[in-house]
């Protein structure tokens, strides 16, 4: 017959088993639950964070815009950033590029990731997306942080004229013009540029070189890229893979909008809290 210190030493034993089995379930359960939800953020970011694109529209008003270009669309890309973008996510892309039917269309450079060396495939798949992008009036490009001579191909294949460190004007139904004035970040030369008053957007891929350009240059809006918004983005805040002091999506800086474009591709496989954009400016004298 067992003695009521043994009973109480088994029931002890019982109670010590329930409570680390009820551990192991909290632990498991826990444990799934953390797994279950960096599983979706992950495949959350990689299938439609990184893929859904966003359309950015906004109103700018000038008053010293000319009449004829009262109600003009630009619209504005970056980053491409090829290959973390596929030839079926360039198809779709373009379809959306041209469905906004731009009368000024710019990219702001970054045709492929750094280090990537294009194929003649690649080639081709490129020259494709840009040569089937439309505008009524102009296509314009500059050079990104990694565009070397296959950036260059590209553009002047797809009918883009690259501005490196130079001056576009561009007229629309009569003699009134604007000016669109491309920068080479990668290396800034403001001499050769036409410096006039005439209303000027200022085209240039890295957003923290702005100020260097508007010491020398008068820039009514800027459009940029390069930051990609930082591609993971904490809500209400900015984005984490980002080192530009200028990573947010507008600025104004002595009286210069600057606009600043999330990108199209990635460098990490992944967005989140922040998509892909392709903006839309409409320029109106009122």
């Amino acid at each position: 017959m067992k003695t009521r210190w043994e009973k109480n030493k088994k029931k002890q034993k019982e109670i010590k088993k329930e409570e680390h089995q009820k551990k192991i379930k909290k632990f498991v359960k826990v444990t799934s639950i953390i797994f279950i939800t960096l599983s979706t953020i992950i495949l959350y970011g990689i299938f439609i964070g990184a893929k859904v694109v966003k359309i950015n529209e906004y109103k700018i008003t000038n008053n010293t815009l000319p009449s004829s270009f009262h109600g003009v669309k630009v619209v504005h890309f970056s980053d491409i950033l090829y290959p973390s973008l596929n030839e079926k996510d360039l198809e779709n892309l373009q379809i959306k590029i041209n469905n906004l039917k731009a009368d000024i269309l710019v990219f702001t450079g970054e045709i492929k990731k750094d280090n990537i060396i294009l194929s003649k495939e690649d080639l081709t798949i490129l020259e494709n997306f840009f040569k089937n992008l439309e505008a009524s009036i102009k296509k314009i490009a500059i050079y990104g942080e990694h565009d070397q001579e296959s950036f260059k191909v590209i553009m002047e294949d797809s009918n883009f004229e690259i501005l490196d460190n130079e001056s576009k004007i561009l007229y629309n139904k009569d003699k009134e013009s604007i000016q669109i004035i491309g920068f080479n970040t990668n290396q800034l030369n403001h001499e050769s540029l036409n410096k006039d008053n005439s209303y000027s957007i200022c085209l240039l891929h890295n957003p923290d070189k702005i100020k260097d350009i508007l010491n020398s240059t008068n820039c009514n809006m800027a459009l940029a890229g390069d930051n990609l918004g930082g591609e993971i983005k904490i809500p209400f805040y900015k984005g984490i893979f980002t080192n530009h002091t200028y990573s947010l999506d507008y600025y104004e800086i002595n009286e210069t909008k600057l606009y600043i474009s999330n990108g199209l591709g990635n460098t990490i496989n992944m967005r989140l809290f922040n998509h892909p954009s392709i903006n839309l400016y409409r320029l109106t004298k009122y």
